[in-house]
């Protein structure tokens, strides 16, 4: 029986320390366990969702100039220089064009003068066989000479036309034979620079050789590539930012000028290119030098709340917010969502208590709080500090 007492005062020792270590040497376990739903406060902010990737600066237009024959290169504009629209950028010796030219020439001279002498064999052969019809008919002349001189009066007809056709023909020749010549001399087809020489003077350069690379530098065009998952949001007209240590401080703004109609695959993924022009009138920039390409695909000024605290049921917006210690349901309208973070147009005012589902309460300071205020405590969350904005 001793024993037994004995027992019972030991467990009622031990339940009386644990009674008191838990309730005073912990109150900060209890305030955790008090605090309510996770909030964080409304302000207000701005929420820009960005396509993002890097571009390549290129000529606003170039084009390869080549030569139209064999010819040796006489004369070519080094890289750099400007040069005006129809101004000559390179010249070829010309000496076996113009030859070609002048026997073009007389070839077209001798068929236009063989067709004169077919129009007068067929006017002799009509005659004839005119006045070999009035002897037959008259009893003067048998029928079989009348059958000659028909034929030879065919004979006439188709030797006029093929007279014409040769002088058709020279005259093709004599077209080409121009051009030859005039593309001896090689002109810029638009105002630009001289980018690139792939000859010298000298050089004896086949048909259709490059001689130098052509473009427009006074305006530049830069292309990024863009996956297939965020083409859709793209439009023409969509404003871009242009930034990067080429460009310098200041980035420059522009808009999407194009994007490619079919996709190209790289890595079993579907890449599209998108564009955008800018001014260089001061030559800060050049072909080939890389930028930061920023498609802006939307950007709305609000009430800046996290994402996952907005739910939509029927196309409508929900979220939760704490209004004198109960949770109360708001229909909002929504912005711009970088994924993080959301802009919130109407539905609530600035400073309302959002609660954050899913979010776990942080423990209280260690100091004892009345118990009164212990369930309006705010709980920080590890989340971007709302107002902040975001770019995806």
């Amino acid at each position: 029986m001793k024993k037994i007492v004995i027992a019972l005062v030991i467990v009622a020792v031990v339940g009386t320390a644990a009674y008191f270590a838990f309730f005073s040497k912990k109150p900060e376990t209890l305030a955790a366990v008090a605090t309510g739903p996770v909030t964080v406060e409304a302000k207000n902010g701005t929420i820009s969702v960005v396509v993002e990737g890097a571009a390549v600066v290129e000529a606003y237009q170039q084009i390869t100039l080549r030569t139209s024959g064999s010819a040796v290169l006489l004369t070519v504009k080094k890289s750099g220089q400007q040069v005006a629209k129809d101004g000559i950028v390179a010249t070829l010796d010309d000496s076996v064009s113009r030859n070609n030219l002048s026997q073009a020439e007389l070839n077209l001279s001798q068929a236009e003068l063989d067709v004169s002498k077919s129009k007068l064999a067929l006017q002799r052969s009509r005659k004839d066989a005119a006045d070999t019809k009035i002897l037959v008919e008259n009893k003067a002349a048998s029928q079989d000479k009348l059958l000659l001189a028909e034929e030879a009066l065919r004979n006439a007809e188709i030797a006029l036309e093929t007279a014409e056709i040769k002088v058709q023909m020279a005259k093709l020749a004599l077209d080409k034979a121009k051009r030859e010549v005039q593309d001896a001399v090689v002109r810029a087809p638009f105002a630009g620079t001289v980018l690139k020489s792939f000859a010298e003077e000298g050089d004896l350069l086949s048909g259709n050789s490059p001689i130098a690379l052509f473009g427009d530098v006074s305006r530049l065009r830069l292309s990024a590539e863009v996956d297939e998952f965020d083409i859709g949001k793209i439009t023409i007209g969509r404003p871009v930012t242009i930034s990067g240590d080429a460009v310098g401080e200041e980035s420059i703004r522009s808009v999407v000028e194009s994007i490619s109609p079919i996709a190209e695959i790289v890595n079993n993924i579907s890449i599209f290119t998108v564009s955008a022009v800018i001014g260089n009138e001061e030559g800060k920039l050049r072909p080939g030098m890389s930028a930061d390409f920023s498609i802006l695909i939307s950007s709305d000024k609000g009430l800046v709340v996290p994402s996952k605290s907005v739910s939509s049921v029927r196309g409508r917006s929900y979220l939760d917010v704490v209004e004198n210690g109960e949770v109360v349901k708001k229909r909002v309208e929504t912005g711009a969502d970088d994924g993080i973070n959301l802009v919130v147009l109407s539905g609530i005012e600035e400073g309302a208590q959002v609660v954050v589902p899913g979010a776990m309460p942080v423990a209280a300071p260690a100091t004892p709080a009345p118990a009164a205020s212990s369930t309006t405590e705010k709980s920080v969350l590890p989340i971007t500090i709302p107002g902040s904005g975001g770019t995806r």
